[in-house]
């Protein structure tokens, strides 16, 4: 294996969820911070009295009595599974409906190991996202013709890259290490759809989720992560995979692929909005030869997970067309973006420039 290790920084928040939201009867926000709550744990640390009386709310089907419970009894440092900090605007939601029977304060809690609990970035994400960039370069300098059916679509990587058998697939070859995350890597805050509406402007609808997601250079607490990617030059050599993959390669597909993405979802959608000068500050950081852009996780566009020349606007079967909105932290930050600097090399001449 030559092993290359990266650099990256998280340009902007990026949420990759956990599978499953916390309901609020499973968390409590304290202060500043959110306590996601072991209920087992919990009871057992309570006094038989007051165990009695969390009993009793149960029973009842008391649902803000539970919140409220848990809220004033929990000793977090005992009972709680992870804990994150939490935006202002979220922790006061919270307090707003601490009490109320109709409280859906949902949160989508970003991916953790199941061992230490701690946040991680699944190397499977990033590859699965250079995948992306590389299927796309690669049909359309074959120029391959849109699949007309189920076969052809399910035939259209394999063509792409080169390989007829799934075990041929040129990734095979490569490796990407999980990246793992400190604490403090987190906040919890609000994402925001909006949709350009007629006059062109980008107006905030109902639609919200509230997510754990990264620091970012946007939000001032950019996160750095060491990214560990490995190539198998031994099984490159065998010339058993449809064809050999480097790193200059997946530089070259991913800013080829992500970088005019960028750019053209700021003159869409964010020019004249409240979103601009987080967009113009995304603009600022442009990969060189050694770097490469991507872009991760839930809300990233229709645009930057389909395939240029081959995406289709209009899902099958419906009339609603895709890519008209997108997703922001807080109303102003684009979700997602990431950028990884090459920073040692199994081979020097990586590191020697184009």
């Amino acid at each position: 294996m030559i092993r290359y290790l990266f650099k990256c920084k998280t340009l902007s928040p990026i949420h990759i969820g956990a599978g499953s939201d916390i309901e609020p009867l499973n968390y409590i926000i304290r202060g500043s911070r959110l306590h996601a709550i072991r209920m087992g744990g919990f009871i057992c640390g309570l006094e038989d009295r007051k165990r009695s009386e969390f009993e009793g709310l149960i029973d009842a089907g008391n649902l803000t009595g539970i919140r409220k419970f848990l809220f004033e009894n929990a000793e977090v440092e005992n009972c709680s599974d992870f804990s994150t900090e939490v935006s202002p605007e979220v922790a006061g939601k919270y307090r707003s409906r601490l009490e109320d029977v109709q409280n859906q304060l949902l949160i989508s809690p970003f991916i953790r190991d199941k061992c230490s609990g701690m946040p991680f970035l699944p190397g499977s994400s990033i590859k699965g996202a250079i995948r992306t960039a590389l299927v796309s370069m690669a049909a359309k300098r074959k120029g391959l013709p849109n699949p007309a059916g189920p076969r052809e679509e399910r035939e259209f990587e394999s063509k792409a890259l080169g390989y007829r058998d799934p075990k041929n697939d040129p990734l095979r070859g490569m490796k990407i290490r999980d990246a793992m995350m400190s604490d403090g890597s987190t906040v919890v805050r609000e994402v925001v759809n909006a949709c350009i509406k007629k006059g062109g402007r980008l107006v905030s609808n109902s639609l919200a989720m509230t997510c754990e997601v990264t620091g970012s250079l946007l939000t001032g607490e950019p996160l750095r992560l060491d990214v560990e990617i490995l190539f198998d030059d031994l099984l490159y050599a065998t010339d058993f995979l449809g064809s050999r993959l480097g790193p200059r390669d997946i530089m070259a597909a991913c800013n080829e692929f992500y970088r005019p993405k960028m750019l053209e979802e700021h003159k869409r959608f964010y020019k004249g909005s409240d979103a601009e000068p987080c967009s113009a500050e995304l603009l600022n950081h442009t990969p060189d030869a050694k770097s490469f852009l991507v872009r991760l996780g839930r809300f990233s566009g229709v645009e930057s997970v389909t395939l240029d020349n081959y995406r289709s606007p209009r899902p099958p079967g419906r009339s609603k067309v895709w890519g008209t909105s997108r997703n922001l932290a807080e109303g102003k930050y684009p979700m997602g973006w990431l950028l990884c600097e090459l920073i040692e090399s199994g081979d020097p001449q990586d590191l020697a420039g184009p």
